[in-house]
């Protein structure tokens, strides 16, 4: 059975943000949690610079280079989204750009 959720947004505006990566001013953290917490601030970010909140997320997808990276990304990302909770895809893939990287989001935002 396929779990859905059902927005629409027919008419509406949208920003994609892209893959968001774990590295601020030329330093990536080591643990997942740092990681998490850098990527979710430039998601924030993206969303604020226009206008936007996290209620407006509608779909992100979560690459992870490992699965033992989960536990401690769900339990930022739930914080991060709270009752919003947008559509998510996770996926676990070989590395990402950067072999320090363990997590990249991207997202969509409708309004």
């Amino acid at each position: 059975m396929a779990i859905y959720q059902s927005t629409k947004i027919a008419g509406s505006k949208s920003l994609y943000i892209s893959g968001q990566t774990p590295s601020k001013d030329g330093f990536t953290p080591e643990t997942i949690s740092e990681q998490m917490d850098i990527v979710l601030e430039k998601i924030q970010a993206a969303l604020e610079e226009n206008g936007l909140t996290v209620e407006e997320l509608v779909k992100i997808t979560i690459y992870l280079t490992h699965v033992d990276y989960l536990s401690g990304a769900r339990e930022k990302l739930a914080a991060f989204v709270g009752s919003s909770k947008p559509t998510a895809t996770l996926v676990i893939v070989a590395g990402l750009i950067d072999p320090a990287f363990k997590i990249e989001i991207d997202g969509i935002a409708a309004f």
